[in-house]
């Protein structure tokens, strides 16, 4: 079983040394990076830099439809979404760990399905956005890791601007617990090629409007990313054997 993973923001802080490329032709153009093959704790592992190796690839302009073909075309079947976040429910704090468990898509213009250009029009389920069994895998490996993992709605906006104070405001009132820019399309794309796919997500800022008065989201981004990153890390040496197992 290869198991794909979507490294997004924190890249830099991912230990990739040590894998091997493999470059891969899609239907829907160039993936954001080659994909890099690697283990993790003995179990195969494909991953793919989000936002290119050098993080040059805005929210909007990632070719999800070509990442996910890549890594469906070279054997991934359960995907896992590493993502940053922003906190907005009320506790949620920087260098917390989540795991989504529903979404809100407040973007526009992405190409958000593989049935477009004259393809016979396919519809899937979405009410359950991300795979429940792979959700739970992550939730329960996290707090074996000794982390808190949240649940919760993912609101998913334009980006790559962050968002305005009244802007939270909204997406809390629309019942969002965290704030990201890339869960969609990815999801979809990968609920239409039949992968299980999830978020293992780590809070690095408070929301706009949400932290203390003159301390800078930026700030805490910069601050907060290698922990969320390195706990990231340290769930997915623990549920990737799991995950490999459980295929078995």
């Amino acid at each position: 079983m290869t198991i794909g993973i979507i490294l997004g923001s924190g890249l830099a802080h991912w230990p990739l040394a040590g894998g091997t490329e493999l470059a891969v032709e899609t239907p829907y153009g160039a993936a954001s990076s080659a994909l890099l093959r690697s283990m993790i704790g003995g179990c195969e592992v494909l991953a793919i830099a989000r936002h290119g190796r050098t993080h040059t690839i805005a929210p909007h302009a990632v070719n999800y439809r070509a990442n996910l073909w890549a890594l469906y075309a070279s054997g991934v079947r359960t995907c896992i979404g590493v993502n940053v976040v922003g906190a907005i429910a009320p506790g949620f704090a920087p260098g917390e760990l989540a795991v989504p468990d529903q979404l809100i898509d407040y973007t526009w213009g992405r190409a958000a399905t593989f049935t477009a250009d004259g393809a016979p029009v396919t519809h899937v389920e979405f009410a359950e956005p991300f795979a429940p069994e792979l959700r739970g895998h992550l939730a329960v490996a996290a707090a074996d890791c000794g982390f808190t993992a949240r649940r919760g709605v993912y609101g998913v906006t334009q980006g790559p601007r962050l968002e305005t104070a009244a802007e939270i405001d909204l997406l809390a009132r629309d019942g969002c617990a965290m704030v990201g820019m890339t869960a969609m399309p990815e999801a979809v794309l990968a609920r239409e090629l039949g992968m299980a796919y999830a978020i293992c997500a780590g809070a690095v800022n408070r929301a706009a409007g949400r932290g203390p008065d003159g301390v800078s989201i930026l700030a805490d981004v910069d601050r907060y990313m290698a922990l969320t990153m390195a706990r990231i890390a340290t769930v997915l040496e623990t549920v990737v054997p799991r995950l490999a197992r459980a295929a078995v």
